[in-house]
């Protein structure tokens, strides 16, 4: 299966003004009956380099304030600044009466940037110390039939063993919030939006350590695009080093396997009900 143009197909929106457009969100990039935020930023990326004069959202901030169900919803693109070498506009999802999210991104044409380049963030240690024939596709059925998101079935996700949390019985002290893997959407090199959608492709790092936790909703999430991959399959490590009073910064980078850092991301999460769910597991 071509999973590329599949997602492409997914994110195609109708324009029905010079600022508005539409379209229906597709259930195969769901979790549960909600679409997974990246697939959503993906499409409010898609609808903001349609308006403002730049190809390219180098960095964008969503802010997911409001459930987004599986009808029609409209997008409303604001352009805030346009200069000669960058624009800045916002993006409205509107759904019946409410907002459910909103985008605010910069946008550039990357390949007219020049300048000098410095302190790029390295392939990290557990890529080059694993033995990549041991990475493990993500299905989590086996806690559950079904459970296994429907977006994570549209691409393919080798994830490193460590991190494996839904084949283990323990959880708790000696793991770390982290989460490595191998991701392609076979087909065609990712771009932009694909590489929008693969910020939020993770699973909620904290699992790894504490086990499953039930819904974990992001709050925020922020997307900076340093350059376009070059090649088709990419390495994505997530980590969360600070946990206070239930929520996490999730952070997240993105490599092509030529060592090129393409894209980093930073999400703002929240574990319900996190005192009940984890005083049992660290007590």
């Amino acid at each position: 299966m071509n999973h590329f143009l599949q997602f492409q197909k997914a994110i195609s929106i109708e324009q029905k003004s010079d600022n508005l457009f539409e379209f229906t969100p597709d259930k195969k990039y769901s979790v549960g009956t909600t679409p997974n935020g990246g697939y959503l930023a993906a499409i409010m990326h898609k609808a903001l380099v349609s308006v403002l004069p730049h190809s390219c959202s180098i960095n964008s901030n969503v802010w997911y304030l409001d459930r987004t169900d599986h009808q029609p919803v409209d997008i409303k693109v604001t352009p805030i600044r346009i200069s000669k070498g960058t624009s800045v506009g916002d993006v409205e999802l509107i759904q019946g009466d409410k907002i459910t999210c909103k985008m605010t991104g910069i946008c550039t044409d990357l390949d007219k940037l020049s300048g000098y380049s410095d302190l790029q963030t390295p392939l990290p240690r557990i890529f080059h110390e694993s033995n990549h024939d041991s990475y493990v596709p993500m299905n989590y059925d086996s806690l559950q039939k079904g459970f296994t998101p429907e977006f994570v079935k549209q691409l393919s996700l080798l994830v490193h063993p460590d991190h494996v949390w839904w084949s283990r019985d323990s959880h708790g002290e000696g793991y770390d919030a982290r989460c490595s893997g191998f991701v392609e959407l076979e087909g065609d090199l990712p771009d932009q939006f694909a590489l929008s959608y693969l910020a939020d492709i993770l699973p909620p790092v904290v699992t790894n350590k504490y086990g499953p936790l039930g819904w974990i909703p992001t709050l925020t999430l922020t997307t900076s695009i340093k350059q376009l991959p070059t090649t088709q399959k990419v390495f994505i490590d997530a980590i969360a080093s600070d946990l206070n009073k239930g929520y996490f910064e999730q952070d997240c980078n993105i490599w092509d396997l030529n060592g090129n850092l393409v894209a980093s991301s930073r999400q703002l999460t929240r574990i319900l009900k996190s005192e009940e769910k984890l005083s049992k597991i660290t007590n």
